[in-house]
């Protein structure tokens, strides 16, 4: 972890993260948006309180957003709850069962489970089915996109983050994809492909980085809406 620091600027706390990066990030953490800048190891903190002045509005805009999101149902992994897969709306059906697993039936997903299992235990097997069914589909979307970006990805991972649903490592290639990217539209799961894949063009969210997206993805907006939905 890089050197931390805050400082307030109009009542507006904001941690300064110094890396070993080229360009500056901007993240608004969930639940409240507390503002995370990524910053290089020697830029002025002048040139970083500048930045944050010209994203004001917009990060005030964003936190009273956030802030008036509901809050995320916490499941307790029991029958009749919804879950959700590719998009679609299921109710939990739990099934004490020798074999443990996950299946689909008509409007029902199925959760085969071991007698009195916990609610951890019982999310540890949907999650990791989840895990297998974006195993299965991720090679063939960054295949597809790899041949029309002109890019090429070292490795891909899949992990539980909780503020951002993809992260690119432009030095190495290697991409890291959300779970909870199994519980949207394929779509979904596309633009988040897409959108790392183009990093390995442009690093930074920029007017280039935009331009790249519009010319591959030309609807990505309206995607990008919807998975934050």
């Amino acid at each position: 972890m890089g050197k931390m620091k805050e400082i307030v600027m109009k009542d507006l706390p904001i941690v300064i993260e110094r890396k070993k990066i080229k360009n500056m990030y901007l993240r608004l953490l969930p639940p409240q948006g507390e503002v995370h800048i990524s910053a290089p190891e020697r830029m002025p903190e002048e040139e970083i309180r500048r930045f944050i002045l010209l994203k004001y509005d917009w990060i005030v805009k964003q936190q009273l957003r956030m802030r008036q999101r509901p809050e995320q149902k916490v499941l307790a992994y029991e029958s009749g709850e919804e879950v959700y897969y590719r998009g679609k709306k299921y109710t939990l059906q739990v099934i004490p069962a020798g074999s443990m697993g996950v299946s689909l039936l008509g409007d029902n997903l199925i959760l085969r489970v071991k007698q009195n299992s916990s609610p951890e235990a019982r999310a540890k097997i949907l999650n990791l089915w989840y895990r297998e069914a974006l195993t299965e589909v991720i090679p063939e979307l960054l295949h597809k996109w790899e041949k029309v970006i002109g890019v090429k990805s070292s490795a891909f991972t899949i992990r539980d983050m909780k503020t951002r649903w993809g992260t690119c490592n432009i030095r190495t290639g290697k991409i890291c994809f959300n779970l909870q990217l199994a519980k949207k539209d394929r779509i979904c799961l596309e633009y988040v492909v897409v959108h790392e894949l183009v990093h390995l063009l442009e690093g930074s969210h920029n007017k280039v980085f935009k331009a790249y997206m519009d010319q591959f993805l030309p609807n990505w907006k309206t995607i990008k809406k919807e998975l934050n939905s």
